[in-house]
C-alpha cells in the first residue's frame, strides 16, 4: 500500500514531480505532525484537536479557516481525520504543510 501511495503522490495535484525520497520525507513529517495534533492518542484528529494544534503555533488562523482546513482533510466526512487522510493531504498540498506543519519539508 505504501508504494502505491507514493506512486500516486508523485503525480498528485500540488505535489508536482518531486522524487520518491522527498515524498517519503514529507510523509514521515506528516506522521510526526499527526501524532502531535492527536492529543488524546486515539489515532484520529477531531476538529477541536486541530484547532488546538493550529492555535498553539499559529494564532492568526480564524476558527472558520481551521474549519475549512478540517473539511478539506476529512475526505470521508465522518468528523475525524485519520492518519491516512492527514498524510494524503499533507503530502499533496504545500499550503497545508505551511499552515499546520513545522520542519524542513514545509515548503
Amino acid at each position: 500500500r505504501g508504494m502505491v501511495l507514493l506512486a500516486a503522490l508523485r503525480t498528485a495535484p500540488g505535489l508536482g514531480n518531486y522524487n520518491g525520497e522527498f515524498v517519503k520525507e514529507i510523509c514521515e513529517d506528516a506522521d510526526q505532525v499527526f501524532q502531535s495534533a492527536d492529543a488524546d492518542g486515539n489515532g484520529e484528529i477531531d476538529l477541536q484537536e486541530l484547532r488546538s494544534h493550529i492555535g498553539r503555533s499559529f494564532a492568526n488562523y480564524s476558527e472558520s479557516a481551521i474549519d475549512n482546513i478540517f473539511r478539506q482533510i476529512d475526505v470521508d466526512g465522518d468528523g475525524t481525520i485519520t492518519k491516512e487522510e492527514f498524510r494524503d493531504a499533507f503530502c499533496k498540498y504545500s499550503a497545508l504543510r505551511q499552515a499546520i506543519g513545522e520542519g524542513p519539508n514545509y515548503k
